[in-house]
């Protein structure tokens, strides 16, 4: 399912102006209108009231300090755009402890790109003075200034509902305010975007068409991007709409990369999320799965990497909050998250997990040795709903199709709340590698509507399996490519191979042609972009691709290499020959490397990369390609 999302428009009028702005060549008595003449600070834009089809250019390279609050908005024809000019390197705003080093409030159809932003500095000026743009609107309740709580981008929308933002290729990074009590000291934020409504007298305000692209945001106290809507508890139909985050990347930030709140129509794919969390600064949050929704509905997340979350509490790779609707995770790949894998809360509706690779997550252990509290988890699902003593089932959870990958070092849990509803678990693949501890499993019968089926656990032994998961499981190895006890930081190796029992053995899930129909719809596609039958029952786990089946590959075929990924040997496989093999490697320039007799090849002694293999046998020559990892 994709959604359609906006275009903007960048073209311009006879009637717009470019103003350009430089700290190293500019007077804010010029008059901005080329780059020979522009103007200096921030203090001059700000000044200024801008209309649609203007652009507002910083030089690259140069360094300004301050808070820029762009007043005007652009049009459904033409856009206000922020940029850079004159090099590659990206101007710096320094928000120097202003509130954000960009603000936008109340206006719209605005791009922003190709900038660094940064806003640690003290809220105070050089006299202990707070420091607070004149005749700012949100002036009473201390919005100018950042002593409690920053930003490098605010969009605040609290008069009217706005429209069209595009934000392009920022980088956003060290984020934190200066307060005077440390709880609030990790209430830094790369970019937020905030709605504020008011109900008693039908003030009703969103924002729509956001598109979030190419952005990397870092060491930030808390949240990486966040959409936040006020004064709209109780309301459902109300929700902002049609956001993309696409190609983005969240590292070290003190708490969750992104967090969608009363939003629909959300879009998050090729993002990078890598030490949500984090905790290498005192200022930081130190918690935070790398993505979950609350309150949202129509939610993709796709082809992204959640890696190293970090945190006390949820802390997976990305989990599903409550009050949900039609939220899918797929096609993702999940590494070493101290919470685990899949978390989902209450009160949802057709939320779930579907062909993602999980490796080596949920290490994390109980603070104080009690069963089922922070435990790390494979799967956890709950009747969490925001308060302590009521509880609200979800309707039509899912969890189908995935690769689990456990270690020796962990024995993370797989645990299902009692009256949490209807859940369905098919075709899965746990594996855990045979030496480490017990792996406990708790499934509760108790007001809840089970239907699981066709997963296969491996090694069955280190596992206490709850009886409910063994109803037509499987428990033989489902034979991964991946040769290392420890698991590879990999998503190739969680293939199956030939031999597999996993092959064909799965559930088939079909019946539907609405493609949000994710328990009657299996979405075509496995983790690797393998097609999967709506006819033919499916393999079991994340990976549905063609099948390695030596004896028809002979057929077609004088020689294969087996597998063609791997860590170290490569097998090759010749049909109806039994002489001497000479294999010629090369890397992926051309240049030679070495030579191997035999019919098994080393790459133990390689670098990770392509190599090719011009193997020798009789008068046969073959060209072969294989991928070291």
């Amino acid at each position: 399912m994709l959604f359609p999302f906006f275009l903007i428009g960048f073209g311009s009028t006879y009637y717009a102006s470019t103003f350009h702005i430089s700290s190293s060549l500019g007077n804010d008595n010029n008059n901005g209108l080329s780059d020979q003449f522009p103007f200096k600070t921030i203090n001059k834009l700000n000044s200024l009231t801008f209309s649609a089809g203007d652009s507002i250019l910083f030089m690259s390279g140069d360094y300004f300090e301050g808070m820029f609050w762009l007043k005007g908005s652009g049009n459904s024809q033409e856009n206000i755009v922020i940029d850079s000019y004159n090099g590659s390197i990206k101007p710096i705003i320094n928000g120097f402890g202003y509130q954000a080093c960009i603000l936008v409030y109340n206006d719209q159809y605005i791009c922003i790109n190709n900038l660094e932003l940064i806003n640690e500095e003290s809220h105070l000026d050089s006299l202990g003075i707070v420091k607070k743009l004149v005749g700012f609107g949100g002036a009473s309740n201390d919005w100018g200034s950042g002593k409690n709580v920053r930003f490098g981008v605010k969009i605040v929308a609290d008069s009217i509902s706005l429209n069209n933002f595009s934000i392009d290729n920022l980088l956003i990074h060290d984020v934190y305010p200066t307060p005077t009590n440390s709880q609030y000291s990790h209430q830094g934020y790369g970019i937020k975007l905030e709605t504020s409504s008011d109900t008693t007298i039908g003030l009703l305000n969103i924002l729509k068409n956001i598109q979030i692209t190419n952005t990397t945001i870092t060491q930030t106290g808390h949240y990486g991007i966040w959409i936040k809507s006020l004064g709209l508890n109780g309301i459902d139909s109300i929700k902002n709409n049609q956001i993309l985050i696409k190609g983005c990347n969240f590292e070290y930030t003190g708490g969750s990369g992104f967090v969608p709140n009363k939003s629909k129509n959300v879009l998050v794919e090729n993002c990078i999320f890598n030490h949500t969390g984090s905790d290498i600064d005192q200022r930081m949050w130190k918690r935070g799965s790398g993505m979950w929704p609350f309150d949202c509905k129509n939610v993709i997340a796709q082809h992204n990497e959640f890696k190293n979350a970090h945190g006390p509490q949820d802390s997976y790779g990305c989990h599903i909050d409550y009050g949900n609707e039609n939220v899918v995770f797929q096609y993702n790949y999940s590494y070493h998250n101290e919470g685990g894998f899949v978390e989902i809360l209450g009160d949802n509706i057709n939320c779930g997990y579907r062909y993602n690779i999980s490796v080596n997550d949920g290490y994390r252990e109980d603070p104080n040795g009690t069963p089922w509290n922070k435990k790390g988890k494979i799967f956890w699902v709950s009747n969490y709903c925001g308060s302590s003593t009521i509880r609200c089932p979800s309707t039509g959870t899912f969890i189908y199709n995935n690769t689990a990958f456990v270690n020796d070092t962990i024995s993370p849990e797989i645990y299902f709340w009692p009256d949490i509803g209807d859940i369905y678990l098919y075709n899965n693949i746990v594996y855990a590698t045979s030496a480490g501890n017990t792996i406990a499993t708790l499934i509760q019968n108790n007001l809840n509507t089970l239907e699981i089926s066709n997963n296969l656990f491996f090694d069955s032994s280190r596992m206490d399996l709850d009886a409910d998961l063994t109803l037509n499981a499987l428990f033989e190895n489902p034979e991964l490519l991946n040769p290392s006890a420890l698991g590879v930081d990999n998503p190739q190796l969680y293939q199956v191979e030939n031999n597999s029992i996993a092959i064909e053995n799965g559930k088939l899930i079909n019946g539907s042609s609405d493609t949000t129909n994710y328990l009657l719809n299996n979405g075509g596609k496995d983790f690797f972009g393998n097609s999967v039958s709506s006819t033919i029952p499916p393999t079991i786990g994340a990976y549905n691709g063609t099948i390695l089946n030596v004896n028809n590959a002979l057929i077609k075929d004088d020689i294969i290499a087996y597998p063609s990924i791997t860590t170290n040997k490569v097998n090759l496989i010749i049909k109806e020959f039994n002489g001497s093999v000479l294999t010629k490697i090369y890397n992926i320039n051309g240049k030679h490397l070495c030579n191997q007799l035999g019919e098994t090849i080393s790459l133990k002694d390689f670098s990770e990369g392509i190599y090719i293999l011009i193997v020798h046998f009789g008068t046969t020559t073959k060209t072969l390609k294989v991928i070291k990892v």
